[in-house]
């Protein structure tokens, strides 16, 4: 067998290691592509999950005899699980081997996947959609870990690539979800949006187990931090669940109360642990210190707040006040994953043009700019109103999320790899669901003004029942809201409902246009060219950079 064969079968670590951008041999130039085509489409699988199922929960809820609790629950399962355990996937992969997680990972994943396919009843469907969360966390959170073990020795534009590469596979994949779950629902059931995982799954098994290198902490005497571990999956869990809960079932809710406040004390125990182990720590604190890095997760957990996190309010009103189907939905946000894929090539060729952080800034500009645009939105507005929104957070989304997590893993040494990557995933989630209860609160806030007692009784609505339509009209449930006033009242009530939605959409631009805007200032002064990482800052073998590499990026971090 040749070099180049034992290479590519068996993805040696070390013969990866060698190569340049000049001369890369056959054997680690298969590892690097499998590597790159296997983690991009596990992010795209993982991430449609996430999506996909929200518009099929009328059928589930239809077929299992599902209540509205169990219902939030399928959806927040996988989202609490995955949220709860994709730092510390990522930071015990850096000890375990990151494939080893990844594979364990994606069989986690394929197995729930079946069993959510098979599920008799919502009980064991909210069970198998949290072990689902839980595989997915163990995939995303060694992704670019593995990517980035497969790209060191090589230039840092084409381990960014890779990466641009990984992220626009999960981008894409997020923004297409509303789409292809109306279409299997539409034309087929729900069981199979779960059931199209299971072949999708074994066929990434398969390139991870033949193509992709294993990669882990060279430092064997580096132990796991079992209590580290264990506060951060609670603490993550606890505040991922208080948010997304406060904003369904109200902030004064005793349960909501003891989970953030319980999540808050615990997330504080965990920074006061880190710190005192130091570099024996899951989380190093210190990592914190690199302003490109900080940059990366904040940057991370805005654009969320931005996409996810508006994403329910624009879907209950193109659902609930236009009365569009799932697909036709679909249709529409389409316009973003179509802009995001002509945003994401072009955001290379910027990088080659100017440095990153302005890259970062005009992709914020953009989704600011974007969201600004549809201030204003009227009740008579139809779905056109949004699409120079969504055009523009789409190109935004290209021009920054090829680089994001890829900034994470540059400013930190290949073995804090699997850290960084589980951290930066780990504020993704954290900016959904922080920005579905903020612009919750926003929306509740604006619909109770307008909707008020008084405002209600002009139209002889009673009192007692105001606050019940209050909360119909927060959920999109405009139809119900005809239903449940006098015909005669009907008109003027219906009108009022949908002022005050539009109205509360509008707050909701303001307050994201702006804080995109923010965000691109953040970006400019936070990343910096020199954090970039440099093996002779360590005293380790230093990469032979690519011919055409930036003098910037070449240079050894000061």
């Amino acid at each position: 067998m040749t070099e180049a064969e034992a290479a590519q079968d068996s993805g040696s670590t070390e013969e990866l290691k060698k190569g340049t951008a000049d001369q890369v041999p056959p054997g680690i130039r298969s590892a690097r592509r499998w590597t790159t085509a296997v983690t991009a489409l596990a992010a795209a699988l993982m991430t449609l999950d996430i999506t996909v199922v929200n518009v099929a929960m009328p059928e589930i809820g239809a077929d299992l005899g599902a209540s509205l609790d169990s219902l939030q629950w399928i959806v927040n399962a996988y989202t609490l699980s995955f949220a709860a355990l994709l730092l510390t996937a990522g930071a015990v992969s850096d000890l375990m081997g990151r494939r080893k997680i990844f594979l364990a990972g994606v069989a986690l994943f394929t197995l729930a996947s079946a069993a959510c396919a098979l599920a008799p009843d919502a009980g064991v469907l909210i069970a198998a959609r949290a072990v689902q969360g839980a595989g997915g966390a163990m995939v995303l959170g060694t992704s670019l870990a593995l990517i980035s073990g497969a790209f060191e020795g090589a230039p840092v534009k084409a381990r960014t690539t890779a990466i641009g590469l990984f992220t626009a596979g999960g981008a894409v994949s997020a923004a297409l979800g509303p789409l292809v779950g109306g279409a299997i629902v539409e034309w087929l059931s729900w069981p199979y949006l779960f059931a199209v995982n299971v072949p999708v799954g074994l066929l990434i098994l398969y390139g991870a187990v033949r193509k992709v290198p294993e990669s882990a902490d060279p430092d064997s005497s580096q132990k796991i931090d079992y209590a580290g571990a264990v506060l951060a999956v609670l603490a993550l869990f606890l505040l991922n669940y208080g948010l997304l809960t406060g904003s369904e079932d109200g902030w004064t809710t005793p349960t909501v109360l003891t989970a953030l406040t319980v999540g808050t004390l615990l997330a504080a125990a965990f920074l006061v642990l880190q710190w005192r182990l130091g570099p024996r720590a899951m989380l190093d604190l210190r990592l914190f210190a690199i302003p490109s890095f900080s940059g990366a997760l904040l940057l991370s957990f805005a654009a969320r707040i931005f996409s996810f996190g508006m994403l329910p309010f624009l879907t209950l009103w193109l659902g609930g006040m236009l009365h569009l189907t799932p697909f036709r939905i679909g249709l529409v946000l389409l316009a973003q994953s179509i802009a995001l894929m002509i945003g994401a090539p072009l955001s290379g060729v910027l990088a080659k043009a100017m440095p990153v952080s302005r890259v970062l800034a005009l992709g914020m500009v953009a989704v600011g700019t974007g969201i600004l645009l549809t201030v204003g939105i009227r009740p008579g507005d139809d779905w056109t109103v949004l699409l120079p929104m969504l055009v523009l957070i789409g190109l935004g989304a290209g021009l920054t999320l090829p680089h994001l997590l890829s900034l994470a893993v540059n400013v930190v040494p290949p073995s804090r790899a699997g850290t960084a990557s589980g951290a930066a995933n780990s504020f993704f989630p954290l900016g959904t669901a922080t920005g579905v209860a903020v612009f919750g609160v926003v929306l509740t806030g604006k619909v109770n003004t307008i909707m008020s007692a008084a405002a209600l009784g002009e139209h002889s609505v009673p009192h007692a029942a105001a606050g019940q339509l209050r909360k119909l009209v927060t959920a999109g449930q405009f139809d119900a809201v005809a239903g449940a006033v006098p015909k005669a009242a009907r008109g003027p009530v219906l009108e009022l409902a949908h002022s005050a939605y539009t109205e509360a959409l509008s707050e909701i631009f303001w307050i994201a246009g702006i804080a995109g805007l923010v965000a691109a200032g953040a970006s400019l002064v936070l990343v910096r060219d020199k954090d970039t990482y440099r093996a002779a800052d360590a005293g380790e073998k230093k990469d032979v950079p690519a011919k055409d590499e930036p003098a910037a990026e070449a240079a050894t971090r000061r």
